[in-house]
């Protein structure tokens, strides 16, 4: 039983962070305090419940400033195909991340 509790608070957990990522996409170009404070939320949510991020939110995500990286918007994207990975950089602290493939 406890076990399977777990697993249910997990679960929701998860649920609760992708919601949050789709409310800070959306709000990213109109209020990006507010699209920052959801993403606040979901690294809370991820560490405290031990429950990790998905790639496609991880790597959506600045590490250093806490922002939605969205192309065009706040970020910037090129591919390095001599090192094969994709690298996006974010335009507010200049940090990169690389996405290999």
């Amino acid at each position: 039983m406890h076990q399977n509790k777990k697993n249910i608070v997990k679960e929701i957990a998860g649920e609760r962070i992708d919601l949050l990522f789709g409310f800070a996409s959306k709000t990213i170009g109109s209020d990006r305090e507010q699209a920052g404070r959801y993403v606040k939320r979901m690294r809370y949510l991820s560490s405290h419940y031990k429950v990790p991020l998905p790639k496609r939110i991880r790597n959506g995500i600045c590490k250093h400033c806490n922002e939605v990286m969205v192309p065009g918007l706040n970020a910037s994207v090129r591919i390095v195909s001599s090192k094969r990975y994709v690298a996006t950089q974010c335009i507010k602290c200049g940090k990169e991340i690389h996405v290999h493939y």
